[in-house]
């Protein structure tokens, strides 16, 4: 499982309470009340190579962070940041698993420094489609980002890519 907060300059906290009765309904999950449930999750970092040598061939890229989340009451507030181009000093991502012992355990943790959301789709499967009738209407959301971290919790390994921090070789 995964679950993502959003802190904004202007707008504070904005997940608190996005993962309430309230907000979702009846999926929500008692101790998750500030986050949003994470549904779907697309991040790519690349590094162009030539095709003859295969060594790199410029700086690297990262591609925008997309998560996937089912309406909730963060919503309004993340298109009021789109809207205005609100940075987003701090959103992080949280993932769980169940550990050896059965039980949940926060495992590695994403955290994005001075995101911004630009782009939101909101959408809803085919409603009558028997195939599809369990999923609910979804917001696929991308984030820009200046600085990039990578912790493995339980490991404690680490790792992070920041703009303004060239790369050495």
């Amino acid at each position: 499982m995964l679950y993502l907060h959003h802190w904004s300059e202007p707008q504070g906290n904005i997940t608190a309470g996005a993962f309430t009765a309230d907000s979702v309904g009846n999926i929500y999950v008692q101790g998750h009340e500030d986050e949003m449930l994470v549904q779907e999750f697309l991040h790519n970092v690349t590094v162009p190579t030539d095709p003859q040598s295969g060594q790199p061939a410029g700086q690297r890229a990262h591609k925008p962070f997309i998560f996937t989340v089912a309406l909730n009451k963060a919503v309004p507030l993340m298109y009021n940041a789109l809207a205005s181009g609100e940075m987003l000093p701090t959103t992080e991502l949280h993932w769980w698993r169940t550990s050896v012992e059965g039980k949940q355990e926060h495992y590695f943790t994403t955290r994005l420094t001075d995101s911004t959301i630009v782009d939101m789709k909101l959408h809803m499967p085919h409603c009558q489609d028997p195939a599809k009738r369990e999923f609910t209407q979804l917001l696929e959301v991308s984030l820009a980002y200046r600085k990039i971290e990578w912790e493995h919790v339980k490991s404690g390994t680490s790792g992070a890519d920041d703009w303004r921090a060239p790369l050495e070789a």
